[in-house]
């Protein structure tokens, strides 16, 4: 396929919504620091635009590369060494401002926070794994992406027991060194992300079955390995969602959230009008509660304009997935998709009250520069797909 044929399968939809997911989120980081006590604070709307400028020019560029997405499966093992060795480094050398919190390197015009890094590489390193060596079947559809065809009848192919153990234990080391940070949330994207990227494979269901077990069976380990990594704030985390009561500072995020969100009614107060965040009664305001300011100042209408903003988004991830030409860009994408979706499911869980508070961002919207060109990278690897996707589409 020419390269001016690719372009003309590049997802405009897509990268459109990317940018006004993004501006809403400038608007809404300058909105809630507007009353903060601390100027420092007042910038951050600025460095979260340069950065998405940034994070565009990212997506032109991976889905314009000259090779296809497949090369990058060649050199799976780099792609993870990489993200092992960063984790493993950022554990020893790592900057910390809260306790004996490990996550990132202080590289002065931006926090670099490999565990963001390792979503990406996660994604293609483990899905050219899952895609790799595999054994026909009869038939077979994956969870998302359309059948295989093949001349006189359809079929599928089935994941090597060997290459789900590998992926398997590859997750499991990236989110281990997560964990260990300690960064309870992120290393739950990493299994999530891994998890959706499973059910998309042409599994069978001995596979899914374990993976479901094991997922379930792995839940008293890691509470107990909270324990024993003296990681009491993450148990208290969960306890105070259980019981509020047992956990003044967890019910009081809360409590604030809730007030909040309630207050916007219909129409909101207006942009930078909210009371909880103009008077810095709801903390966090532009990063863990970002949701619950847009509630406040944009009421019940703002937040449609947001839902609908990503159910564009998701629904143009599900169509790559749909249309990939191939196992490894449904990976891409799949990955890609898991990523974006359970972040902002736990995060407005979570200032809704339905969720543990996990300190996930709610993507593109809330400040964090490694986060949004996270997900940037992620579209953009999706946009390279979709501009190679196969020619028959359904």
């Amino acid at each position: 396929m020419t390269a001016l044929r690719a372009w003309r399968h590049f997802d405009y939809v897509l990268l459109i919504t990317t940018m006004l997911l993004t501006a809403f989120g400038v608007v809404m980081i300058y909105s809630a620091n507007l009353g903060s006590l601390d100027p420092r604070l007042h910038d951050l709307w600025r460095r979260q635009a340069i950065f998405g400028a940034v994070g565009v020019g990212l997506i032109v560029l991976l889905a314009s590369f000259p090779q296809d997405f497949h090369w990058l499966g060649d050199f799976w093992w780099l792609l993870y060494l990489v993200a092992l060795v960063l984790l493993v480094l950022v554990l020893i050398f790592g900057q910390s401002e809260i306790g004996d919190v490990r996550g990132w390197f202080d590289l002065g015009f931006i926090r670099f926070q490999p565990s963001f890094l390792a979503m990406n590489l996660l994604a293609l390193s483990a899905g050219a794994v899952l895609s790799r060596q595999r054994t026909r079947r009869p038939s077979s559809t994956p969870l998302f992406g359309a059948p295989k065809t093949s001349v006189g009848a359809a079929s599928a192919e089935e994941v090597g027991l060997t290459n789900y153990v590998v992926s398997a234990a590859m997750t499991l080391v990236l989110a281990a060194l997560v964990f260990r940070q300690p960064d309870m949330g992120t290393a739950a994207v990493l299994g999530v992300m891994w998890l959706a990227m499973v059910f998309e494979s042409d599994l069978g269901i001995r596979y899914i079955i374990v993976t479901v077990l094991g997922a379930l069976g792995a839940v008293y380990p890691i509470w107990k390995a909270m324990d024993a990594l003296d990681f009491q704030y993450m148990q208290e985390r969960i306890l105070g969602f259980i019981d509020p009561s047992s956990n003044p500072d967890v019910a009081y995020q809360l409590q604030q959230a809730a007030i909040a969100i309630g207050s916007g009614g219909l129409w909101g107060k207006g942009l930078a009008q909210g009371t909880q965040s103009q008077l810095r009664y709801l903390p966090v305001r532009h990063t863990d509660f970002i949701f619950a300011v847009i509630a406040e100042e944009l009421g019940f209408a703002g937040v449609m304009v947001l839902f609908v903003l990503y159910l564009i988004l998701f629904y143009r991830l599900l169509r790559i997935i749909l249309i990939a030409s191939d196992s490894f860009g449904r990976m891409i994408a799949t990955g890609t998709l898991a990523m974006i979706l359970f972040q902002a499911v736990v995060n407005i869980g979570m200032n809704l009250g339905l969720l543990p508070v996990a300190g996930l961002p709610l993507p593109f919207i809330s400040y964090g520069p490694a986060a949004l060109l996270t997900t940037m990278v992620g579209i953009g690897l999706s946009e390279n797909v979709v501009m190679r996707h196969r020619t028959l589409e359904f």
